[in-house]
């Protein structure tokens, strides 16, 4: 397969060496373009880009970058001669008298750079359609996603140095936007279950697992509902069961604090249709986005989110539920199916960018325990939904089980699995008028316990 000639590609020398040159002249400059993640394969002329890779290093390595330390390195490495040698190096540097344009050159490179990546991609795709004979579907979703890749600057499949992501590290840390406590990420909305959590991070697979009538359509909602309203990021919800309507009207109820049964009956008072109006309202504006198709595979979900990233970002996807998923191959044995499943959420996750909260039943068993409430091998038919996820979050309500329980309208999220945080256990209220977790009121209870090991959670 031929590839299109390089002289023939988009590229910019003088920007190229613009850059070179800011760099040179101010080696703080620098970090005014670290987010654009440059690397030599960026630049189009192999010299700019062995000098460009001289100065990363040097600032990896807290060195001064300037025309005597550029040179002295390349000549260390026997690659002074490669770039034209030392008046090559003096050219850039006394063409360059400031700074100032750091950001639009490298700008230019790193769009230059992304034109090229596109022309090879679409080259590599023409020629094997003129071959290909397997299945059309497939096909298109490689090239989505060959593209979505490409047009977003994701870096799947890319070597990155360790100490280019320890910079990307000590910027998070030094954050002088975030204070003492603030969460990293996207918050639920709920204070306890962001205290064990720390924020839902991008790339995220959160699984939220419940048996029937728990609650966790609802709490997912909830969590969709309070992060879009935070944040104002687009959040997709999956609904795979229930119909989008269904869920449009759980959402009002919860909003507008009407109790579901009066607007089922349409017993309602005037109070109550203002607050119907102003929930309208509210919800209206927010950029969240429910698909009830039946039937859905994680596939056709990324297909979807991609779109939506594209447009207008995204914040947050919801699914509800695994088990109704489908899949490529429905003669799969059920546990390969949730398998497979399992893990295109998690490549989902990582290749938007963004958390996905995918809800899961539980397995019967847990009805026969005395201890009812659920714990990780409780994951109903694959050892892969625990694999693959991040975080594992129960929902349980003892009223369901213990109609005398001294805190009938307390719901327990339990955190049995946190990759990158604490587990434990968080308590919420649940109004089951109008379908909702609430926060509880420091009067109604402390965050709970450690959970580990499944052991006992009874508070």
């Amino acid at each position: 397969m031929t590839a299109p000639p390089a002289e023939g590609l988009p590229h910019d020398h003088l920007a190229e060496k613009a850059l070179l040159g800011c760099l040179l002249v101010d080696s703080s400059s620098f970090d005014e373009v670290s987010d654009l993640r440059l690397d030599k394969d960026d630049f189009h002329h192999r010299r700019h880009g062995i000098i460009y890779e001289v100065v990363a290093d040097l600032v990896a390595a807290n060195a001064p970058v300037d025309y005597v330390s550029v040179h002295s390195k390349l000549n260390e490495r026997g690659l002074l001669a490669s770039v034209g040698g030392q008046s090559f190096l003096t050219e850039i540097n006394e063409d360059q008298a400031s700074a100032a344009n750091v950001r639009h050159y490298a700008a230019v490179v790193k769009d230059k750079s992304s034109l090229r990546s596109i022309i090879r991609k679409a080259h590599q795709v023409a020629e094997l359609g003129k071959t290909f004979s397997g299945d059309l579907g497939d096909f298109l979703q490689e090239v989505e996603s060959a593209f979505f890749n490409l047009t977003n600057d994701a870096r799947a499949g890319r070597m990155e140095r360790l100490s280019g992501l320890l910079k990307q590290n000590m910027k998070e840390i030094e954050d002088v936007n975030r204070g003492l406590g603030d969460i990293q990420g996207l918050a639920t909305g709920y204070d306890r279950i962001d205290h064990l959590l720390l924020g839902m991070q991008p790339g995220q697979l959160i699984i939220l697992a419940a048996r029937p009538a728990m609650g966790k359509t609802s709490l997912a909602l909830n969590i969709a509902q309070r992060t879009c309203a935070q944040t104002n990021l687009p959040v997709a919800v999956f609904s795979l069961e229930m119909m989008g309507s269904e869920l449009s009207m759980r959402m009002l109820t919860c909003q507008s604090k009407v109790d579901s049964r009066k607007i089922r009956s349409k017993d309602l008072r005037d109070d109550d249709l203002r607050r119907i109006g102003d929930a309208v309202e509210t919800l209206s504006a927010l950029p969240l986005y429910i698909n009830d198709a039946g039937g859905s595979t994680a596939l056709g979900v990324q297909s979807q989110c991609r779109k939506l990233k594209a447009e207008q970002g995204l914040g947050l996807v919801v699914v509800d539920y695994i088990q109704l998923m489908g899949v490529s191959d429905s003669s799969l044995p059920r546990e390969q199916q949730i398998s497979e499943i399992s893990r295109g959420l998690k490549t989902m996750a990582k290749e938007l960018e963004c958390p996905v909260i995918a809800l899961s039943q539980l397995n019967r068993s847990v009805e026969s325990r005395p201890n009812k409430r659920p714990t990780l091998s409780d994951l109903r038919e694959s050892g892969a939904i625990e694999q693959d996820a991040d975080i594992v979050v129960f929902v349980y309500r003892d009223v369901m089980y213990n109609p005398d329980t001294p805190e009938p309208n307390v719901a327990e999220v339990i955190v049995a699995k946190n990759r990158s945080g604490e587990t434990g256990l968080a308590k919420l209220s649940w109004v089951g008028s109008y379908t909702s977790f609430e926060n509880l009121s420091p009067q109604q209870g402390a965050p709970g316990g450690r959970f580990q090991d499944g052991a006992d959670l009874g508070v």
